[in-house]
């Protein structure tokens, strides 16, 4: 788990976000992803969807839509 916490120019705390560990996960693919594909400009493949339990899946779907808006 990693708290993410965003400090005014006073020091004060304006806003907190935890994440866990799959989320992480999921977000560095996802920008790996977006990387590869922007390497390639073409084709990129696309990760092996699989692998994960359909719940999974649609919770990584749900954090890469977030990503790419």
């Amino acid at each position: 788990m990693v708290k993410v916490i965003q400090i005014a120019a006073d020091g004060t705390e304006t806003a907190a976000v935890e994440v866990d560990d799959f989320t992480i996960e999921v977000i560095y693919s996802g920008i790996a992803d977006m990387l590869r594909k922007a390497a390639a400009s073409s084709e990129a493949a696309a990760a092996p969807g699989s692998e994960l339990p359909r719940a999974a899946r649609q919770r990584r779907e749900k954090i890469l839509s977030r990503i790419r808006d």
